[in-house]
Formats: structure tokens, C-alpha cells, sequence
């Protein structure tokens, strides 16, 4: 079951340093430059939640609202702190790439069924990144609509 997924594992017991590492990356990243002088603490807010919740939206009976209020949240964040639309889904692909580069890193999945495992966890998380970028592009093309309404 998604529960016992050694990605995940391996995220949960180190997401303070993963964390640390996509802060690292968005604050420098030519892709991302809204995000180079948002403070330290609003970004680790934001990735601590993310990785924290994950295991949650991939198994929780009731997924799709989980990830739909989740991710509705993370685009109402960024819009709010005027992060533009591509950047905020970038951002977010970082935070997918920085915990499988974390795990590839540590040499974790060294056996055949860790490594289907972990392949598995991944196009998992990828299909939820999927309908993450679904979710956040709807709550920007609805606040941009509002806006535009108000005009």
C-alpha cells in the first residue's frame, strides 16, 4: 500500500533538509525569481506543508477534495504573494524533484522491489502534480477573472 512507500519514508524523516534544499534552489533558480527575496520562513512554511500532507493526498479515502483544498491553498498563497502563475507550478515541480533527487542521492532504493517502489511513488506523486497544476491554474484563471471583473 502508498503507505509503506519508501519515498515517502525517506521524505518524512528528512524533509527539514530536503526543505532546506528546495528553499536553496527557488531562491537562486533564474526560473523562479519572484521567490529570491521571499523570506526563509514563508518558503519553509510552504514546502513543510507540502511534503508533510503528501502522504495524506495519496492515500486519504477522500483524495480528491484533500488534494483539491490543498492545492487550492497553495495557489491562493502564491497568488497572494504575487508569485506569477508559471513559477508557482515550477516551484512546486522543484519540490517534486528535490525529494527524488534526495532519495536518488542517498542511494536508497538499492533492491528490485525498492526500486519498482519507487517508481511507483513517483508517477503517483506525478499524477497528483498533474491535477495540482489543474487546481492552481483554475484559482489563477478565476482570481485573474475577478480582477478583470472589477476593472
Amino acid at each position: 500500500m502508498v503507505d509503506s512507500i519508501k519515498l515517502l519514508d525517506v521524505l518524512e524523516e528528512n524533509i527539514e533538509e530536503i526543505s532546506r534544499n528546495w528553499i536553496a534552489e527557488v531562491k537562486k533558480n533564474k526560473r523562479t525569481p519572484h521567490y529570491h527575496d521571499i523570506s526563509e520562513d514563508k518558503l519553509i512554511l510552504q514546502v513543510v506543508k507540502f511534503y508533510s500532507q503528501l502522504r495524506n493526498m495519496l492515500v486519504a479515502p477522500n483524495r480528491n477534495e484533500r488534494v483539491q483544498e490543498f492545492f487550492m491553498h497553495y495557489a491562493r498563497t502564491c497568488y497572494e504573494m504575487s508569485i506569477p502563475l508559471h513559477e508557482s507550478i515550477y516551484a512546486l515541480n522543484l519540490m517534486r524533484r528535490h525529494m527524488w533527487l534526495y532519495a536518488d542521492f542517498q542511494a536508497i532504493f538499492i533492491n528490485a522491489l525498492e526500486h519498482h517502489q519507487a517508481i511507483d511513488s513517483i508517477m503517483r506523486i506525478m499524477l497528483l502534480i498533474d491535477y495540482a497544476v489543474f487546481e492552481i491554474t483554475q484559482y489563477y484563471q478565476d482570481r485573474l477573472q475577478l480582477e478583470k471583473l472589477k476593472a
